[in-house]
């Protein structure tokens, strides 16, 4: 496996990988129509073209045998609930479901680390799912702790709630 930073030319795969690996995560959780209206509403290529060409955000890729397994997006800013220190937060870290269980997981969070590390943070946060048992068993691996409510997530019509969770590095 090679973990590989990725910008804006790589939207195109980009918006292809997270409705893969969204679709991966939610298949049990919103139904199909769910998903692909969440999908055609948030991971167009013009959505990751903007994304990718943000400064403040750090996106990489992680590949096996030529073929995308895995990505992370790190967005260096300040978490809505009160930490003491710089943080960035994790919008995301989806792994394709072939690749569950192979450490691209992990290996992809290691390198978010390192980003907020560069970025001068000292703390890692995110909003996950209250629905997505497999997120959150992840996380709470990895010493996240709960800080609170999150943002509601509209999943087509679905409108599961969110936890805040973040952890010092």
């Amino acid at each position: 496996m090679q973990l590989r930073r990725v910008d804006r030319g790589f939207a195109r795969q980009l918006a292809k990988l997270w409705a893969v690996t969204f679709q991966d995560a939610y298949e049990e959780v919103h139904s199909t129509e769910n998903i692909r209206a969440y999908c055609e509403a948030n991971y167009s290529v013009d959505a990751a073209e903007n994304l990718l060409s943000d400064p403040s955000v750090h996106c990489a890729v992680a590949f096996g045998d030529r073929s995308a397994l895995g990505f992370h997006l790190v967005k260096h800013h300040g978490c809505p609930l009160p930490l003491i220190g710089e943080s960035s937060e994790l919008k995301q870290l989806y792994v394709a479901a072939r690749a569950y269980g192979s450490g691209v997981g992990q290996a992809l969070f290691e390198d978010a680390v390192r980003s907020v590390q560069r970025a001068g943070g000292s703390w890692i946060w995110l909003s996950v799912s209250d629905l997505n048992y497999r997120a959150r068993a992840f996380y709470r691996k990895l010493s996240f702790e709960p800080l609170g409510k999150g943002p509601i997530f509209e999943v087509g019509s679905d409108r599961p709630t969110s936890t805040i969770m973040a952890r010092k590095i």
